[in-house]
């Protein structure tokens, strides 16, 4: 891993613009698809959706790395090839979630977003190897 020396960033009014527009299609392809929510979500599609794609673009600008803009490939990584984006931020929640079905060979980073007056902001908390998080404790 490339070693993280900021941990924030901001997004940029156009940068919130492209999310926008991704988090849509996510959103319209699963409606379209007539795919179900999983795990007991019950939560702000749309709003959440949003906030996924923020923490995605966040921890690209932050760690230096592309960010493909990817709609449909659900279980594949989200930035290069073993990165999975956790995004906090749009509800309660805080901690980073890794099911046992996710791939144990990713890396699953944490990043809470937070809207500041007409900005995001976005903090990089950390990560973890999928197969170190699945350990018994």
């Amino acid at each position: 891993m490339t070693e993280i020396s900021d941990n924030t960033c901001d997004l940029s009014w156009y940068e919130v613009s492209v999310a926008i527009h991704i988090a849509g299609l996510r959103n319209t392809e699963s409606l379209r698809s007539g795919l179900k929510d999983n795990h007991g979500y019950t939560g702000r599609d749309l709003h959440d959706n949003l906030y996924g794609v923020l923490g995605e673009m966040a921890f690209a600008k932050i760690s230096g790395r592309y960010y493909p803009m990817t709609v449909n490939t659900f279980k594949g990584a989200d930035i290069g090839q073993k990165w999975q984006i956790r995004t906090v931020g749009s509800n309660k929640n805080r901690n980073l979630i890794i099911r046992f079905a996710d791939p144990d060979s990713h890396y699953y980073a944490l990043i809470d977003v937070s809207k500041r007056g007409d900005k995001y902001k976005a903090v990089f908390k950390g990560w973890i190897r999928g197969k170190e998080a699945k350990l018994a404790k």
